[in-house]
């Protein structure tokens, strides 16, 4: 054990007389003190001092008649006898002054002991390198021969460290992309939508035909992204009358989705010119079956940004070495998307209906689009159009979207 202060206290101070006599050097032992004033009011010992007696001296006068003549009860008078010449009492007077002489020196020595315990107080009492206080005079104070015991304590367990697991690693964009859950949901079932009954021959004609449509892709989207644990919210959709100006850029003629709001912009302006420039049945019937591929296209891009793909399609972008793989990426991501609304066609294709001239009209509308009539190939050639929308159209799964696993020549 380290030297430790006693818990009763530091040492206390040199004792200090209040008032009285003041004491000199401490004595030596071996020697009585002497002493100059008394002490608490009792005489001042001088030391043993020589009898002085009431009497004449011995061996200070002869004995004998005085000079001069005889003395008064010296010598014979008037012819009597002389005394007797008294005994000396000179052994009676010893006893007493070896009595008082005894009395002085055990007085002496107790004062030298009472002085003594006050030079013990006046001294510093060493401190014992134990926990408890020192010995003192006190009643109760501990036996400092007795053992020491030192106090008992339970033995300390070490309680396992909690340390806490580090956070999952956070799925790279390529992983997101091709691995997403959306691609392990299975078939999409139909949501028994019906065809909207409505000419759009105007720019408010045109929306009514948008909304109804983008009312049926919110009912048979959600439970799929729902399975997929990804959040559901129905977008937004603005029908333009002419150049629009979104958080995402402008982009009449072409209808487009911006993520920065989540709206669907569709060129309403250019359906209601096809539409009015249609006079045959089949005609007719071509125009309707673009307005449906155009929407369901659209919406599936808001299904890649809900699903979080298009975040990564648009990290893989960014980091592309070159342009070539910038465009092949954009490929990838728009094929999905016209892959996932040829899904919700497939699936809806009874009740909708897609048959007949609108069926046959929305094959050919297929087998013609590609990069062959746009100026930048970032949509994918005709050659690879109708393989995607396809294979969706006949499986209505959506494993069979993943275009960001397929190989490069499925989407050149």
């Amino acid at each position: 054990m380290s030297n430790q202060q006693p818990p009763y206290g530091p040492p206390q101070p040199p004792y200090q007389p209040q008032q009285g006599p003041q004491y000199g050097p401490p004595p030596q032992y071996g020697q009585p003190q002497q002493y100059g004033q008394p002490q608490y009011g009792q005489p001042q010992y001088q030391g043993p001092q020589p009898y002085q007696p009431q009497y004449p001296q011995y061996g200070g006068q002869q004995f004998g008649p005085p000079p001069g003549g005889p003395g008064f009860g010296w010598g014979p008078q008037f012819g009597q006898q002389p005394p007797k010449r008294k005994k000396s009492k000179a052994w009676i007077a010893v006893p007493i002054v070896l009595g008082f002489a005894l009395v002085a020196g055990l007085w002496t020595i107790g004062v030298i002991n009472k002085h003594n315990r006050h030079k013990d107080y006046a001294q510093p009492q060493p401190q014992p390198t134990y926990s408890y206080p020192a010995p003192s005079e006190q009643p109760g104070s501990p036996d400092p021969s007795a053992p020491v015991t030192q106090p008992t304590s339970r033995p300390t367990v070490p309680r396992p460290t909690r340390t806490t697991p580090p956070p999952p690693r956070e799925p790279t964009a390529w992983e997101v992309a091709s691995r997403d859950k959306i691609y392990r949901v299975g078939v999409q079932r139909g949501a028994g939508c019906r065809e909207p009954r409505v000419q759009a021959s105007s720019v408010a004609g045109a929306r009514s035909y948008y909304l109804p449509v983008k009312a049926c892709l919110d009912r048979a989207w959600r439970p799929q992204l729902g399975a997929a644990g990804d959040p559901f919210r129905s977008p937004n959709l603005v029908a333009m009358s002419g150049p629009a100006i979104s958080p995402c850029g402008g982009g009449a003629p072409s209808a487009f989705y911006c993520s920065a709001n989540e709206t669907i912009y569709m060129d309403a302006v250019d359906d209601v010119k096809l539409y009015r420039r249609s006079s045959h049945p089949q005609s007719r019937a071509f125009h309707r079956a673009a307005m449906l591929d155009t929407l369901a296209h659209e919406y599936g891009h808001h299904v890649q940004y809900l699903s979080g793909t298009l975040r990564a399609y648009r990290k893989l972008a960014y980091e592309a070495p070159t342009r070539a793989k910038e465009l092949e990426l954009a490929r990838r991501k728009e094929l999905q998307a016209t892959c996932f609304g040829a899904i919700f066609i497939g699936a809806n294709r009874q009740s909708y209906p897609v048959t007949g001239s609108l069926k046959r009209q929305w094959n050919w509308l297929t087998a013609n689009s590609g990069d062959e009539y746009a100026p930048v190939r970032d949509h994918g050639s005709r050659e690879v159009q109708p393989y995607w929308v396809n294979r969706a159209f006949n499986s209505r799964n959506l494993a069979a979207c993943n275009t960001f696993t397929a190989t490069s020549d499925k989407v050149r």
